[in-house]
């Protein structure tokens, strides 16, 4: 029982994206495959289900609301499945698929579903989950509306994810979020086999790319433990898709949604669609398909639907926050006043993106060098340990050379090349490389057919071992890796000891949220994650300098106006070498609990 409702509210969430997804069906190509078609309705109602939320949850946002929406769209894809059932001649034969990657990508997804039911835990130091991916859902779900987190800037990013994740607790509890990895992985898995496909290899070989995407380390951890990237390079891949292979308006219009979507998930998607409208006119210029007059016309069809799906998240930023970009870069932080974010915190968060992203350097040699160092050096690169094996390195170029004649292939390695530089310049995080190494993953495999063809003596056996290899050592990296969370789904007594030992200060939250005298609780140590902290509370100082409250960092002056600020109960810790803020005696506030590190005051008399 604790483990069902996690498990009812995907079913539910996907049942009702479906539905929503299948209202664009008419404007998927009729060129797409069974695969492309399933990824393209799944992703589109995802996307518009989370815009959705945030639309109304602004409003109002709460479980009756939430169902309100899930229920009629799921509904709706009950109808739309019956009826897609009906038409479908062909039924999927599993029998047909090759075997071994079958099995590798089945071993993956059932480690990533039983995994995805443990408990989340960890502090901001261990897990940007706790500290802002699944911070926002609990605080909105709390308060009844999406509103802006001031001490976490970070929770202010495009969060169409976020808000599915807060629909999933609604309707499912904690547990239903990192569950959401399983549609994160395997959506990414699905459109990684369209795009194969649309390189021209078979079904067998499209397996092959989905097992080797499923196994790199690199790819996988941007997709569990709540982090989005599964589904943001999704909507990039299925949007350069749509764009270079349009078929009419309606194809532009489609391209424009997906981008729009990724603009809507994270900033990196405002690069993404500025590359994709590269490459479109670049293919289509190249290829004679289109006026010039037309593509353009299109071509700003697909920017203006993308701007207007992202639009809400900017806006708000722009209007509750002084930045549509928020945190605000230093650059932009010259043109737009950020509310809460004074300069030192601007340059708090720049700072920690320059350190977390330098990966092994920005210089020319750096990048002429990136290849061999994300092969051979992955752990350098910030979430990057495992890195994605040695088969893209010594097979991708075989591929590339061999279907350069195909002009999709030129313009796909051209937004590979400038997809890569903007990643190198900007932050080098691995994970957000997923885009290109899906790419390359396919054209690897046909590499491993060029080499296994060209050298009939050795050439299948060497290029067969460097497949096996990547995809084994991926498996050794990341099975182990979730073990503790499959454990912890699978044992409660475990999982108790590992909320014990993994969360700071829990003795203080179980007191907290146990006493019903507790109304508001006042944070003083910005390290402290709050997303264990189910009453309302404030933290004048976020973790990066943010400002929440007029006084500043004046504790004396925030101490003086507790009555104002409605605080019943004050939080202070000894947390990351800072010693307590207060003394253990003061005037006005009684000590109501203190354990190693951590002490709970009383505000007397309560307000």
């Amino acid at each position: 029982m604790r483990l069902s409702p996690a498990i009812f509210a995907n079913i539910l969430l996907i049942v009702a994206a479906f539905g929503v997804g299948s209202l664009f069906s008419g404007l998927i190509p009729r060129s797409f495959q069974r695969a492309d078609r399933l990824a393209a309705i799944l992703l589109a109602g995802l996307g518009s289900l989370g815009t959705l939320f945030f639309l109304v949850g602004m409003v109002r946002f709460s479980r009756p609301v939430v169902l309100a929406i899930l229920a009629p769209a799921a509904l709706l894809g009950i109808r739309a499945f019956l009826k897609a059932a009906k038409r479908q001649s062909t039924p999927f034969r599993l029998a047909l698929c090759p075997i071994i990657p079958v099995l590798v990508v089945a071993i993956v997804m059932l480690v990533t579903m039983v995994a995805g039911l443990a408990d989340p835990v960890g502090d901001f130091i261990t897990s940007d989950s706790i500290a802002y991916h699944y911070l926002g859902p609990r605080v909105w779900l709390r308060d009844g509306v999406i509103h802006v987190l001031p001490e976490e800037c970070h929770a202010s990013f495009p969060a169409i994810v976020e808000t599915l994740y807060a629909a999933l607790m609604a309707t499912g509890g904690p547990r239903a979020m990192p569950l959401f990895a399983v549609w994160d992985l395997g959506l990414l898995l699905l459109v990684s086999y369209g795009f194969a496909l649309r390189l021209k290899l078979d079904s067998s070989g499209a397996w092959w790319v989905v097992a080797l995407v499923a196994t790199m380390p690199a790819v996988y951890r941007g997709c569990y433990g709540g982090y989005i990237d599964g589904i943001l390079w999704s909507f990039v891949l299925l949007s350069f898709r749509l764009a270079l292979d349009a078929e009419g308006p309606q194809s532009y219009i489609l391209s424009g949604l997906f981008s729009g979507l990724a603009m809507g998930t994270k900033y990196l998607g405002l690069i993404s669609t500025l590359l994709i409208l590269a490459c479109a006119f670049l293919f289509r210029f190249l290829g004679d398909k289109e006026k010039a007059s037309i593509l353009l016309k299109h071509l700003a069809m697909l920017a203006a639907v993308a701007s207007v799906i992202a639009s809400p998240w900017y806006l708000r930023n722009w209007i509750a926050l002084g930045s549509p970009i928020y945190p605000p870069t230093p650059a932009l932080s010259h043109y737009f006043a950020a509310k809460y974010m004074p300069p030192q915190s601007v340059a708090a968060v720049a700072a920690m993106v320059a350190r977390a992203g330098h990966g092994m350097g920005h210089d020319f040699l750096s990048f002429l060098l990136l290849p061999f160092r994300l092969t051979f050096h992955p752990a350098n690169y910030l979430n990057g340990a495992g890195g994605m094996g040695l088969t893209l390195l010594m097979l991708a170029p075989f591929g590339i050379l061999i279907c350069w004649r195909d002009l999709f292939v030129k313009v796909t390695v051209v937004f590979m090349f400038f997809s890569a530089i903007a990643w190198f310049v900007i932050e080098q995080d691995a994970r957000f490389l997923i885009e290109v190494f899906v790419i390359l993953a396919a054209f690897a495999v046909w590499g491993w057919r060029f080499v296994a063809r060209k050298a009939p003596r050795f050439g299948p056996l060497l290029a067969g071992v460097s497949v096996a290899c990547s995809i084994l050592y991926g498996l050794i990296m990341i099975v182990p890796a979730r073990a503790p969370d499959v454990r912890a789904a699978l044992s409660v007594t475990y999982e108790q000891q590992r909320r014990y030992r993994e969360i700071p200060f829990l003795e203080s939250y179980n007191r907290l949220n146990q006493d019903p005298a507790v109304r508001k609780v006042l944070v003083l140590e910005p390290l402290v994650p709050t997303y264990y902290l189910e009453k309302d509370y404030l933290k004048p100082v976020g973790r990066f300098g943010e400002e929440t409250l007029p006084q500043g960092t004046d504790l004396g002056a925030i101490l003086s106006n507790l009555s104002a600020l409605g605080i019943t109960h004050i939080l202070d810790v000894q947390y990351m070498g800072n010693d307590f803020r207060l003394p253990a005696q003061r005037s006005g506030l009684i000590l109501v609990q203190e354990r190693e590190g951590q002490r709970i005051y009383r505000v007397s008399p309560a307000p």
